[in-house]
């Protein structure tokens, strides 16, 4: 998974490039590629690391055969990168909402064997971020043969922006096991039929999510490939929450084009004296991995010199010359996705959506969820319990419980 970091926000859309490593569907899972017995992997009860090697060996290693790998292990890494090893508190924080937002999650949805059978033996950690200097992208995780994942930047983990934790690992992780699941069974072809003229696998990074939105994508990066398009549809709909899902159809309701933009301060000017236009048709800024200065704004009727024409009652002309309804195309890929999930798999996807959900956010006594002073969902994982504490320290305990062994 890889994002943009060659980026000049002026506007209020931020516009992402991310890419995932996709799966062989070569490779087959056996019960277990690990020895899991007790009296192999002994723990030193004298390491300050013993809580966490303790957790994920009772956790992860017994019961699913994963290896959660967070000592920085020069097999398995991208030896051409310069990454750095994650830090003992980050992994601790990663490895207990690994449990808690991914398995525990599909344990509660899904039969209890059912993550045993299909999640990836190893998830590898680093650190610090992974950058690709030459290409102008940051890679957030990839995946080796839907057998291993690797995550990236995990000393920037922060349980206080779901938002952005959700980008960086969470996203990542649904999005890859979509990979693993396809490899099972196929995505019906249906789903390959509905975008198959316009997936740009070379120039999806210089497009903004808005625009691909508009073409009936939920990223720019689903627009890559027909097999990204599939894994992340079923990530962004199971990770997105119902403002940041709904921001998205709306975008894709509107035809997005993009335009140069030769003067960059007379667009910032522009921007905070819209004098009562649409934000969306002045448009967004956005530097490309050129160099280029280029705007996304919403098609619509506009002069030779790209200002809008209103009509006789003062209303923006929007434009619909595609054909798409990038709004209904989105829905139907949900669907397909929703569909294959119950029939090849008996998960229930809204089911699964909303177990994700009602874990990070916080609820209201009616089952809605409840709304912070700025109109964003409220993060249930630093919010305080009933029992008066956190929940992300809750969670922690389910690794420092192990510390008593070591007295």
């Amino acid at each position: 998974m890889k994002l943009n970091f060659k980026k000049f926000f002026l506007g209020v859309v931020i516009i992402t490039g991310v890419v995932f490593s996709s799966c062989s569907k070569d490779d087959s899972f056996t019960p277990t590629i690990f020895d899991t017995r007790a009296s192999v992997d002994n723990l030193d009860k004298s390491s300050v690391t013993f809580p966490l090697d303790t957790f994920l060996r009772k956790q992860f290693l017994e019961p699913y055969n994963l290896r959660f790998i967070y000592r920085m292990e020069d097999v398995g890494s991208d030896m051409t990168k310069n990454l750095t090893p994650a830090a003992y508190d980050k992994s601790v924080d990663l490895a207990v909402l690994t449990k808690y937002l991914w398995y525990d999650v599909y344990d509660t949805i899904a039969d209890k064997s059912f993550m045993k059978k299909y999640s990836p033996r190893v998830i590898q950690v680093a650190g610090s971020k992974n950058y690709n200097p030459s290409k102008g992208t940051e890679v957030l995780g990839d995946a080796s043969s839907g057998v291993k994942i690797n995550l990236y930047n995990a000393n920037n983990l922060d349980v206080s922006n779901i938002y952005v934790m959700n980008e960086y690992f969470f996203k990542t992780m649904h999005h890859e096991f979509a990979h693993i699941l396809d490899q099972t069974h196929e995505r019906p072809l249906r789903f390959n039929t509905l975008s198959n003229s316009l997936y740009d696998a070379s120039g999806w990074n210089n497009i903004a999510d808005s625009v691909t939105a508009g073409r009936g994508f939920v990223s720019s990066y689903a627009s890559s490939a027909v097999y990204e398009d599939w894994a992340e549809s079923m990530a962004n709909y199971i990770t997105r929450d119902s403002i940041s899902w709904n921001q998205l159809l709306h975008s894709a309701e509107y035809e997005w084009e993009q335009v140069d933009c030769k003067d960059a301060q007379a667009y910032a000017q522009l921007l905070r004296n819209p004098n009562g236009y649409n934000k969306d048709t002045i448009g967004y800024f956005k530097k490309n991995e050129s160099g280029e200065n280029k705007v996304y704004r919403r098609r619509c009727v506009r002069n030779a010199a790209g200002h809008v024409i209103l009509d006789a009652n003062g209303k923006v002309q929007w434009l619909h010359t595609s054909g798409i309804n990038g709004r209904e195309v989105i829905l139907q890929k949900v669907d397909l996705v929703r569909n294959y999930l119950m029939l090849h798999y008996k998960i229930d996807l809204d089911k699964l959506r909303r177990e994700v959900q009602s874990r990070q956010f916080v609820k209201n006594p009616d089952g809605t969820f409840k709304l912070d002073a700025y109109g964003n969902l409220e993060n249930r994982l630093i919010s305080i319990d009933t029992d008066g504490k956190k929940i992300i320290d809750k969670l922690r305990q389910w690794v420092y419980q192990y510390k008593a062994l070591q007295q």
